[in-house]
């Protein structure tokens, strides 16, 4: 078991501690409402990075589809700088 010191708000633990007959039951429902904090953040994060892996596996995918997956660094660039000089040229365009 983890032991944490927490600094809490004195105002609001006084109020909190008038629900509960005694200290122990106190700290037992302290404790289940972080525990429970706690395997919701956990789920959540699960969640994130799930969906953060799924996406990845598309990207590379589409990237795969779109026959870019073997480009080098340097040739994403190229493309980049490439699309940025096209972009220029269209705007100087009169309209």
């Amino acid at each position: 078991m983890c032991m944490y010191k927490l600094a809490l708000n004195d105002e609001l633990v006084q109020r909190t501690r008038m629900s509960f007959a005694n200290e122990t039951d106190m700290t037992a429902w302290l404790q289940r409402q972080v525990e429970a904090l706690m395997i919701e953040y956990n789920t959540t994060q699960q969640t994130v990075r799930r969906n953060e892996r799924a996406a990845i596996a598309a990207m590379r995918r589409t990237s795969e589809l779109n026959g870019n997956s073997e480009m080098t660094l340097e040739d994403i660039n190229d493309e980049i700088r490439q699309a940025r000089q096209a972009r220029k040229v269209m705007l100087l365009l009169p309209k």
